[in-house]
């Protein structure tokens, strides 16, 4: 507790303690406990720069845990930045023209513990149904319960692959693509009848990006449809409001 998120409540960082939220407004609080940690220029692979002081809390006297986890991050950080480069070939555009965005990025992560869950999955949620923040989350998929919500309304669980990754679309992209890409609407209900683990990394631009819409999914017949903002205010706004559930 003495790194508790609570101690940064504009930062999604820190320790988050078991049933803290409760974002479907379920009978119970969701079932879960995390760490989140920021990205650290000094971890970075392509671009380090030690002089850029981090915004996180660590445990004290834990070296290999942070050791360990920022290891893992800075892989998943070379892996965004090709899958950014791809993702802007399919919006027909330059493989680079989101190189410039992605140098200091957003790229947070967080390890999740869901104990093995007993009640109804009507009266609670490992974590209940939400989008991400950011372009993308890079999430394994090597265990079951998560649950993602097809466009007609209906839960599709993701079946369990060894090996692989979900890349899900988050809120920021969606944004800017003014909804060519759209956020994947997910859920975790842990029915395994054991402990489930997750490691979610979320990649997104730096936060002084000004969220302007992508100049190909944009037109006379097709006018943007978000206030533009910078990626900063979106992630502050979203903080506050998932910290006050």
């Amino acid at each position: 507790m003495r790194v508790c998120t609570d101690l940064m409540p504009e930062e999604f960082c820190g320790y988050h303690p078991m049933e803290r939220y409760n974002w479907e407004g379920s009978k119970r609080r969701d079932l879960h406990e995390a760490f989140n940690w920021n990205y650290d220029a000094s971890q970075d692979p392509d671009f380090p720069d030690s002089s850029i002081p981090p915004t996180d809390m660590w445990p004290k006297d834990s070296p290999q845990f942070k050791a360990a986890l920022c290891a893992y991050q800075t892989a998943l950080i070379s892996l965004a930045r090709k899958l950014t480069r791809i993702f802007a070939l399919a919006l027909h555009l330059p493989e680079n023209a989101f190189d410039d965005f992605v140098q200091r990025p957003e790229a947070g992560m967080r390890i999740i513990r869901y104990p093995e869950q007993v009640a109804s999955r009507d009266d609670q949620t490992g974590i209940g149904s939400h989008t991400d923040v950011e372009c993308f989350t890079i999430v394994t998929a090597d265990s079951a319960g998560l649950e993602v919500l097809s466009k007609a309304g209906q839960w599709i669980q993701v079946a369990p692959v060894k090996g692989a990754f979900v890349v899900n679309i988050a809120d920021c992209f969606m944004r800017q693509t003014n909804d060519f890409f759209v956020s994947t609407i997910h859920r975790v209900i842990n029915e395994n009848g054991k402990e489930r683990y997750s490691a979610p990394f979320f990649w997104g631009f730096n936060r002084d990006t000004v969220l302007q819409p992508v100049p190909t999914c944009v037109s006379d017949q097709n006018p943007n449809k978000y206030p533009v903002m910078t990626a900063g205010e979106y992630y502050t706004w979203r903080t506050r409001a998932q910290k006050q559930l």
